[in-house]
């Protein structure tokens, strides 16, 4: 069995830095942090951060790679290539889609999720952002795909996932949300809430009917006001919800994310790319769902409007953006890593302690990844 002890500046955990200290794997698991090495086999990384993987599960694609349009092939590749910036688990997210094309680009990660290689990221398993959203709030999704909630396509969708659709994201002043909410819940299906007109009532009763997860916080919903809190205000005073962040400072203004810290506190928050496929190319168009979507001052716009349609952001970029602003090691590790292991019921990931699966990001004093380890295993 591979076993080694890997040495540290600092280990960053969800609880605390552990300074010049161990973190000791056996085979795919961490067997604890110590002063002293537990293995014969010593890595030195004694000037370096230490912290677990990073968990995306927003993201629709990058390094010109769809995760709909794409083929197998060049999704394992993003796979390859996004572990190497620390991502060591994702979640490959659609857009609005017809009825067919959704359940093929599930079937499509189902596929994946089971025939993984080593040297991949791992994917844990596939998200629908849509169909059934606000026509109002619909973002760049493709209107044509936009629609109302049918049952049958509902249960037509979830017979046909295979149990791998992990999150599916909807409007809750949609007619049937409730019984589609309950539906997929029993199913093993996550309900996000988000592209939503809902005014605060709505936004807040769903919340509380058990919907733990706003999709992209602020964006796509309805605002906070002084009489009309909407969804903005539901998601600020939920007591158990987690709420997207994609931190690129475009989506959301750093003060937004000050505000949002200091209401709920990073044990409530995900940091999220919903990243494009255009992210990490030189191409300056390209097309999202069947609409036309352009790149210019850092951020992705629909064609010739002044929508924002996605980001070209890295968790990578998101963890240094968010320490640059002075939100702790432990804070930052919470967003991109705990909460999300934390949320989709992945007990075995997400921290760096005894029992955990080792996935690990080692950090120059930059907070750039130099080297990624999954289940035990060093990336070239």
């Amino acid at each position: 069995m591979n076993s080694f002890s890997l040495s540290a500046n600092k280990v960053v955990t969800s609880s605390g830095v552990i300074e010049d200290a161990f973190v000791n794997v056996s085979g795919e698991t961490i067997t604890g942090i110590s002063k002293e090495p537990y293995f014969d086999r010593i890595i030195d990384y004694s000037n370096q951060v230490v912290v677990p993987g990073f968990i995306d599960i927003h993201t629709h694609g990058y390094f010109g790679i769809d995760a709909v349009s794409s083929n197998e092939t060049d999704i394992r590749k993003w796979a390859s290539a996004i572990a190497r910036k620390g991502v060591t688990s994702f979640i490959p997210t659609c857009v609005s889609l017809p009825k067919d094309q959704l359940i093929n680009f599930i079937k499509k990660i189902d596929r994946l999720m089971r025939s993984r290689k080593s040297s991949e990221s791992r994917i844990i398993g596939a998200r629908s952002e849509g169909p059934f959203i606000s026509m109002e709030k619909r973002g760049a999704h493709n209107p044509e795909f936009v629609r109302k909630i049918s049952m049958d396509e509902v249960n037509e969708i979830i017979v046909s996932s295979n149990n791998a659709l992990k999150i599916v994201d909807m409007a809750p002043e949609l007619n049937l949300f409730n019984e589609a909410m309950s539906r997929f819940q029993s199913a093993g299906t996550m309900v996000s809430v988000g592209h939503s007109n809902a005014d605060f009532a709505t936004a807040s009763l769903s919340l509380a009917s058990g919907v733990r997860l706003m999709t992209h916080f602020y964006n796509a919903m309805t605002k906070l006001d002084h009489r009309e809190p909407g969804m903005v205000g539901a998601g600020l005073l939920s007591q158990n919800a987690f709420l997207e962040i994609i931190s690129d400072f475009h989506h959301v203004s750093k003060h937004a994310i000050e505000i949002v810290s200091k209401m709920r506190g990073w044990d409530h928050i995900i940091a999220v790319t919903d990243s494009l496929s255009i992210g990490g190319t030189e191409e300056e168009n390209s097309s999202l769902g069947g609409v036309e979507i352009e790149m210019h001052d850092g951020v992705v716009w629909i064609k010739g409007t002044r929508t924002i349609a996605g980001s070209v952001l890295t968790l990578e970029q998101a963890f240094m953006n968010l320490c640059g602003e002075g939100v702790s090691l432990c804070d930052c590790i919470k967003a991109l890593s705990t909460n999300p292991a934390s949320l989709m019921g992945l007990n075995d990931r997400g921290d760096i302690a005894a029992g955990k699966i080792a996935d690990i990001n080692i950090l120059d004093r930059k907070l750039n990844v130099i080297k990624t380890i999954i289940g035990g295993n060093f990336l070239d």
